[in-house]
């Protein structure tokens, strides 16, 4: 089984994956792939600012 290394893989697993239901009319599926891809995108963002914090914190 493949599991994605990281955020950016992930994601683009999810935008060919999105890109082929709206080629073959699943538009539902589409929708949800989307916001999948927001909330990959915000955890990303999440995950990088807990990183930085611990280290702002120590300057």
């Amino acid at each position: 089984m493949y599991l994605p290394e990281d955020h950016r893989q992930m994601y683009d697993i999810l935008t060919e994956l999105r890109v082929y239901a709206a080629a073959n009319g699943l538009a539902q599926l589409a929708e949800k792939l989307d916001d999948a891809m927001v909330l990959l995108i915000i955890e990303g963002r999440d995950a990088l600012a807990r990183a930085a914090a611990p280290a702002a914190q120590d300057s």
